[in-house]
């Protein structure tokens, strides 16, 4: 079976069909694929580059026919460019995206380009390669910042991904504080921030920090992410912003009397998605934290609006048909870095 998009949040389960293995192409058989906001945007607004019908998702587990499993970086490439040739394929002239202009991995079989088959180690637990996709564009995110030992960074958005990418930061040494609006999230969050010892706070009085990432589309905290910056930092423009909206020229200019420094981030490249391996690898149990579900795929109109709002955190589909995961994460415990709202744990972030 595979999930065609046939139109503005129309969905229908079709029969998955078999055809020709194209030369460069491997047929695989997918038993994991997660379900990222750029899906859910996908089905609520369409996509400028979508096309339909079409089969969504990009962040795949899946086996060939001899059981080798891999994860497929998300993109088709001419390899002549000038950015190809130079390690940056992700900026590809003609990139085309697995489920925006060929068929994804919402489905029991997948076409993918032969040369973006990434294996996966025996010792990641299946779901959990889902991960690859995001955890390589925070990687290659914060690449670009150059993150130094001690360096105090502050991530604007407590979603899926920007607690990925406090747990990255923390991984090069960096000292992460996630700011989230949301009270609710922050304790949902409250089981992966006690596991990783990162603090969360729905807002903070600190300042001069040595970097920043907006890991969500609201135009404020992209402003106030400028705003926390020390002078000489550096700022990764992660997420797009919503669209329409107005940025103020002073704030802009704070860039230039703090000669500050702006990262554009878009996608990863495949050297991205090998370490974003190594580093599940090393950090199963936390990530853990962020599975809100596993889900048979009949459950993916249930799942989309709820993923469109960013309630929640990561949810996977299974296509092996043996499905037994939660549908909801579990009440978290409370954790000192947990607490919304608390800027008394700001004392944390002080320079020493």
């Amino acid at each position: 079976m595979k999930i065609v998009l046939t139109g503005l949040e129309q969905i229908e389960t079709q029969p998955a069909d078999q055809p020709a293995v194209e030369s460069g192409m491997t047929r695989l058989a997918v038993r994991y694929c997660g379900i990222c906001r750029t899906d859910a945007k996908m089905w609520h607004e369409g996509h400028r580059d979508l096309i339909f019908p079409r089969v969504p998702g990009h962040e795949v587990l899946a086996e060939d026919e001899h059981g080798q499993r891999f994860t497929v970086w998300p993109g088709r490439i001419c390899g002549r460019c000038r950015y190809c040739t130079s390690g940056r394929e992700n900026l590809c002239e003609s990139m085309q995206i697995m489920g925006f202009h060929f068929d994804g991995g919402f489905s029991r079989t997948l076409l993918a380009p032969t040369e973006s088959l990434i294996p996966v180690p025996d010792t990641i637990t299946p779901h959990q390669a889902c991960f690859a996709e995001p955890v390589g564009c925070v990687h290659n995110a914060l690449t670009a910042l150059n993150l130094q030992p001690g360096e105090r960074v502050v991530v604007f958005g407590g979603g899926t991904v920007g607690l990925i990418a406090a747990l990255v930061a923390k991984t090069q040494g960096a000292i992460p504080l996630v700011i989230e609006k949301n009270a609710r999230k922050i304790a949902r969050a409250g089981a992966f921030l006690g596991a990783t010892q990162i603090t969360a706070l729905r807002e903070t009085h600190e300042s001069e920090f040595d970097a920043a990432i907006n890991a969500c589309p609201d135009p404020i905290a992209f402003s106030q992410a400028v705003t926390k910056l020390a002078k000489g930092g550096r700022l990764s423009f992660f997420s797009g912003l919503k669209k329409n909206q107005t940025i103020e020229s002073n704030l802009i200019n704070l860039l230039h009397y703090r000669e500050a420094a702006l990262f554009g981030a878009y996608g990863l490249t495949r050297q991205n998605m090998v370490a974003a391996l190594g580093l599940i690898a090393r950090h199963q149990p936390a990530l853990e934290h962020l599975v809100e579900a596993i889900v048979p795929p009949e459950q993916l109109s249930r799942q989309l609006p709820r993923v469109l709002a960013g309630d929640g955190f990561k949810v996977i589909l299974d296509f092996t048909g043996k499905t037994g995961r939660r549908s909801a994460a579990p009440p978290p415990p409370k954790t000192e870095a947990a607490v919304a709202g608390k800027t008394d744990a700001n004392r944390l972030f002080q320079r020493k």
